[in-house]
């Protein structure tokens, strides 16, 4: 099964998981946003949680409550982010707070939350203590996303999209009773998305460049305004050194042959993924 079979697998399990969570939701508020806030999405992060459970000879039972804590928390984080940027539009639709007002999405985010650490809390304390240190980290990388210096880029991609990368793929170490990989786990979620994201910002330099976005806002324009022209020799630079490091950690964690080289391949699928969306080529 090469990985797009994979991911469309994955997102299937994922999307039947958000069902039977919302399910046990019984009031009707909480129910309509809650719906709302959860459709709709890729499941990529939950995916990852998935595959590296399997690489590491887990069973992907074990994974899904993981998998569904971490979709959770990612459309959460998509939907408190939209209020904060005033943005419209998610995921080809309005966005929740466009509709439900800032007030009730905020309010509910608030549910969803705590509700998804209480599901990781089922792999013991130490998962839950990790993943509230991972949120802690997003929550500080969003202020860097608006308020952070262009000198700390790298530190602001990291700790805003790096950090649910890296709780995928540490919470699939516990599904797949292998603790030991915890720290390893950790690298590799980091280099994953920090590739993710440069290319991410990449794509909206060059969207700025062609007219095709009036203005470039977060970590886009940290990374515009520290190289300016040059950020196209910078962030394949710093892909590159992501992709290597990523690598570098993979090769630790006793991958089974079977998933060597769906693992291997995971950056250039997800990134390439994202270039083709925006109609670019290549770095």
């Amino acid at each position: 099964m090469d990985l797009i079979s994979y991911w469309k697998k994955s997102k299937e399990i994922i999307d039947n998981l958000i069902e039977d969570y919302l399910a046990d939701i019984k009031e009707w508020d909480l129910l309509e946003v809650s719906k709302y806030i959860l459709k709709d999405g890729k499941r990529f992060r939950g995916t990852l949680t998935f595959l590296f459970t399997e690489a590491l000879n887990g069973d992907i039972k074990n994974a899904y409550k993981a998998a569904l804590a971490v979709e959770i928390l990612h459309s959460a984080s998509l939907a408190l982010d939209d209020i904060v940027d005033y943005d419209l539009v998610r995921r080809g639709n309005k966005a929740a707070w466009a509709i439900y007002t800032n007030r009730k999405v905020i309010f509910i985010s608030n549910y969803l939350i705590p509700s998804a650490l209480k599901i990781i809390s089922t792999y013991g304390q130490k998962a839950l203590n990790l993943s509230i240190e991972l949120w802690k980290d997003t929550a500080v990388g969003a202020l860097k996303d608006i308020f952070g210096n262009p000198s700390e880029y790298l530190l602001t991609i990291e700790l805003k999209t790096s950090s649910l990368f890296k709780l995928s793929t540490m919470l699939a170490s516990f599904s797949a009773q292998r603790e030991d990989l915890v720290d390893i786990s950790l690298y590799v979620g980091k280099y994953l998305g920090m590739a993710y994201q440069l290319i991410d910002d990449y794509i909206d330099c060059v969207k700025f460049e062609r007219g095709e976005l009036k203005e470039l806002t977060g970590s886009a324009k940290q990374l515009y305004d520290l190289k300016g022209g040059s950020y196209k020799d910078f962030v394949k630079k710093e892909y590159e050194n992501a992709v290597n490091n990523y690598l570098d950690a993979v090769r630790k964690m006793e991958i089974s042959q079977d998933y060597a080289e769906k693992i291997i391949t995971l950056p250039a699928f997800l990134t390439t993924g994202l270039l083709n969306e925006a109609g670019i080529d290549k770095i």
